[in-house]
């Protein structure tokens, strides 16, 4: 999300940490960080599949962290972990680093499919919105969301971007891990997830301003949201 207003970015409290803040740190350890141990070792003249084997250490010592201070896992979680320990494993029994490659794109198919199972209760695209704004604001867009049928349509249209564009991102993850050169590999899916995020970004930004604003007594550049993927 983008909002521009100071009410819509309340500021964290000492025990709390922003969003945005979030999301940061989880791109650099998730996506980053691999990437960077990835190609550091490679320069250094490691193998690919123990150069891949030492990237996951960072994202697994993450989730582990984030699963102790939570103490609890949700289901996004607990798919990502079980992909991240099937693909590991995997890749023990085939000693193919491609099958580590692949991981990438399962661990986003699932992230996809997350996001759209969510169309059965609460979209995602609602929660991207009420996590990235508050007070008045909120408060609209959660009576939008109750009352308008019409503004939970443009939620709905908002949750699908997001998740077929992950699964699509998903699905040419796969098919480059098994067919592009290893040692490309990583830095064109990286590139590749990037450019997908910004695509699903605009889109559905630029149709949440076009057919949800009018709904809320905002200026539209309050209302925009992005999704979170990874």
């Amino acid at each position: 999300m983008n909002p521009t207003s100071p009410a819509a970015n309340p500021a964290p409290t000492s025990n709390e940490v922003s969003p945005q803040r979030a999301i940061a740190v989880s791109l650099v350890v998730n996506a980053v960080a691999p990437i960077a141990v990835f190609y550091g070792l490679r320069a250094a003249g490691v193998d690919q599949w123990p150069a891949l084997m030492l990237g996951l250490v960072a994202p697994a010592a993450k989730a582990v962290h984030s699963v102790v201070t939570k103490r609890r896992i949700d289901m996004l979680a607990g798919l990502v972990v079980t992909v991240l320990l099937l693909s590991v494993a995997l890749s023990f029994l085939t000693g193919s680093p491609r099958t580590l490659l692949a991981r990438d794109g399962w661990i986003t198919a699932m992230a996809g499919i997350w996001i759209l199972l969510t169309l059965l209760r609460t979209p995602y695209y609602l929660s991207a919105l009420q996590l990235f704004t508050s007070g008045s604001l909120r408060e609209q867009i959660n009576a939008a969301w109750r009352d308008t049928p019409a503004f939970r349509r443009v939620v709905r249209v908002g949750t699908m971007t997001w998740g077929f564009a992950l699964l699509l991102d998903a699905a040419t993850t796969v098919i480059l891990a098994y067919t592009m050169p290893i040692d490309s590999v990583p830095l064109i899916g990286a590139l590749k997830l990037v450019a997908v995020i910004i695509l699903a970004e605009v889109c559905s930004q630029v149709y949440f301003r076009r057919k949800g604003a009018p709904y809320l007594q905002v200026e539209p550049a309050d209302d925009s949201t992005c999704g979170e993927g990874r």
